[in-house]
C-alpha cells in the first residue's frame, strides 16, 4: 500500500494541481494558486519516490505529504483558508480531496512494514 500511494497517490495530487490551474476545471476543484503550486511539487517528488525512491524514503514522504494535506484539510473544513498569506483551499471539494489524500498517506506511512 505504501509504494501504491506513493506513485499513484504523489500522481493524482500532481495531476489535480495542474488541472487546478485551467479555468474551469480549477473553479470546480475550488483549488487556488498556492493550492496547485503545492500539490504540483509535493504530488511530483511523492511520485518520484514512488517510483524510485527506497522504502523509507517512501515512508516518510507518505507521512509528510499525508500530514500536511491532512492538516490543510482540516483547517479547510473548519473554514481556515489561508496559511501565512497564501490561499490554499476554496472550496468544499478542495479541503475534502486533501482530506482524502491525507489519510491515504498517513494510513499508508503508519502500516507494518512488508515481512
Amino acid at each position: 500500500m505504501l509504494q501504491q500511494f506513493a506513485k499513484y497517490g504523489g500522481s493524482i495530487q500532481a495531476i489535480l494541481g495542474l488541472l487546478g490551474n485551467v479555468g474551469a476545471v480549477g473553479g470546480a476543484l475550488g483549488a487556488t494558486t498556492g493550492g496547485n503550486i503545492f500539490n504540483i511539487l509535493s504530488g511530483a517528488a511523492l511520485s518520484y519516490l514512488g517510483f524510485k525512491g527506497s522504502e523509507s524514503g517512501q515512508r516518510n514522504g507518505a507521512l509528510g505529504i499525508g500530514g500536511v494535506n491532512a492538516i490543510v484539510g482540516l483547517l479547510g473544513a473548519f473554514g481556515m483558508n489561508t496559511i501565512a498569506g497564501i490561499p490554499l483551499t476554496g472550496d468544499k471539494i478542495s479541503w475534502i480531496i486533501n482530506l482524502a489524500i491525507g489519510a491515504w498517506g498517513l494510513i499508508a506511512g503508519f502500516m507494518k512494514k512488508k515481512a
